[in-house]
Parts: structure tokens; sequence; C-alpha cells
């Protein structure tokens, strides 16, 4: 267990003598464990409890769900404790975009979320220091996608016109990594899970990265783009079109950093099933971006010429 059993007990405020029973949500070493508690004499309840393996990670998604719980934000399960730095959540059940596919009106609901976590006045987590110019990098490794020197250049400036766009674009507190599996359908709506990058970023990454991986095709993810901005009170047409250029921004830093992720995941054949699956989703959106801004049919054109 990421805890041990009598100090979880306490920390719910039941009696030594409960029966703690865990099961990990996954195969790999400190993954997330849904435990079921039985006190003596009453019913049992079951609780999430999450540790990243990287002290800081679990320290943030510690702090960022607590502040999350103490706004009452509904879109997030709440904190119950923290034990031996392990968030202690309430247990919610749900599927991702991963494992079904989800209806049009579960996709609006969880768009509402995401815009309701950016709504949100909240400084807390990561990167807070860091001005928007350091968050986008000015250049990408193309060649370790296998892009040849003059498909690099043919998109360099199409690049740097998508970053300056996006430079201009919303920023504050976001998830910092919101792919379809940190999403949970669930019969009481939409859940986010999994808040270790949290804090100051680029927030239609967190958009682009959860249309993305759920698989959304290009008119799709345009119409959910439209459906965000008008719950944040932005232009449509132009957070649509922006939308667009993160989908290519981040769906590149997603298939570089593909390699690293894909060693982590060594040994859990349903985690790597996953994760191939969304890198999939994420090559096609990269050849298929959405919303129509210049900048994005231009590195398309670059990089996967008709």
């Amino acid at each position: 267990m990421l805890v041990e059993p009598a100090r979880l007990a306490a920390a719910l405020g039941l009696p030594p003598a409960t029966a703690v029973d865990a099961e990990p949500l996954a195969m790999l070493p400190g993954s997330p464990e849904r435990v079921t508690l039985c006190p003596p004499g009453a019913a049992s309840r079951a609780v999430v409890v999450r540790r990243d393996p990287d002290a800081e990670a679990a320290a943030n998604h510690a702090a960022v769900l607590e502040a999350l719980t103490n706004r009452r934000f509904s879109f997030a399960p709440r904190l119950l404790a923290i034990v031996d730095g392990a968030a202690v959540e309430e247990c919610v059940e749900g599927l991702t975009a991963l494992a079904v596919v989800p209806p049009l009106a579960a996709l609006e609901a969880a768009v509402d979320a995401i815009a309701a976590l950016h709504a949100l006045p909240l400084r807390e987590g990561l990167r807070w220091e860091l001005a928007p110019s350091e968050m986008l990098p000015s250049s990408y490794p193309l060649h370790r996608l296998g892009f040849a020197a003059h498909e690099r250049e043919a998109a360099a400036a199409a690049i740097a016109a998508a970053r300056e766009a996006l430079l201009a674009g919303p920023f504050g507190f976001c998830h910092g990594c919101l792919t379809a599996d940190r999403v949970l359908f669930t019969d009481a709506g939409p859940r986010l899970v999994g808040f270790e990058a949290a804090g100051h970023g680029p927030q239609l990454f967190d958009l682009a990265a959860f249309l993305v991986t759920a698989g959304m095709p290009p008119p799709g993810r345009e119409a959910l783009a439209r459906r965000y901005a008008a719950n944040r009170g932005l232009d449509t047409g132009h957070i649509a079109a922006l939308a667009g250029l993160a989908e290519i921004l981040w769906g590149v830093e997603h298939q570089l950093g593909l390699p690293r992720r894909q060693v982590e995941v060594l040994g859990d054949d349903v985690a790597s099933e996953a994760l191939r699956l969304a890198s999939a989703r994420v090559e096609a959106a990269l050849r298929a971006p959405s919303g129509g801004h210049p900048a994005a049919e231009a590195i398309r054109a670059a990089l996967w010429p008709a």
C-alpha cells in the first residue's frame, strides 16, 4: 500500500480495527490505489490514494486538489486527507475516452468543466514564476520525429507564427496534462483527476490535449473549442483558430516525449495500449488540425504535403 493502513483509517476518523484492502489502479509501482475500508459494525467506504513517485509532483497534486476542494470545485474529486504525502481522495467511478466513445453531451460537459477550471481565480501549483514566453519553446527538435531538413525549414516560419499567436492567447491556472485518461465520465458528470502538473500555463493546451486524445475529428474539435470560448466569454472564432494551433504545438511536444513515456509504462499492458491509442490520435490530429488558422495550414502543408 502507498500508506500504512492504520494511519489511513485514523486520518479518516475510523477506528483502529478497520479492515483495509487496497487494489492498484494500474500495474506500475506507485500507481494510485482504490482502497476499501470496512469499519467494524459499519458500512464500508472506498477512497483513492494517490502519491506520484516524484515527490514534487505528489506534493503539487495534493496542494492543488486541496485548493480545489476548498473552493468546492465540483469537477474534481474532493480531497479527504493527506497521509505521508499521499492524497486521499473521494472515489469516483467512471470511464475515460480511451476506454469508451463518449456521447457528444458528455464531451460538451467535459469542455464545460475545463472552462470552469480555467476560470478559477486560483494561483496554485507550478510555473507561476515563468512568463508565457518561457513556457513555449522557440523551436522543436523535429528531426527526432523523422522530419528531413527541407521539411523542418519549410515549417519553421509557420511554427514561429503559431507560437506568437498562442502567446497572445489565454494563460492562467491549468491542469497541465489533461489527456483523455485524466477526464473521468461518471454518472454525476465529468471529473478531472491527476493534478501533478497543474499550475500556470497555456490554457488552450489543456483543451487541445483532451480533444485530440479523446479522438474527436477536426469539425468536432472546432465546435467544442467554440463552446469552451463561449463559456469563458471569449471570441469563439479566434479561440477556435488558436485551439487548432495548440493542437499542433502541444501534439509535437507530446510526440517528442513519447519514447520516455513508453519506457515508463513498460510492464503495464493497459497503460501501454492507452499510450499507443493516444499517440495515434495525436498523430492524426497533427495531420488534420482544426480551426483553419493559416499558420496551422502552413505547418501541415510543410510537414505532411499532400
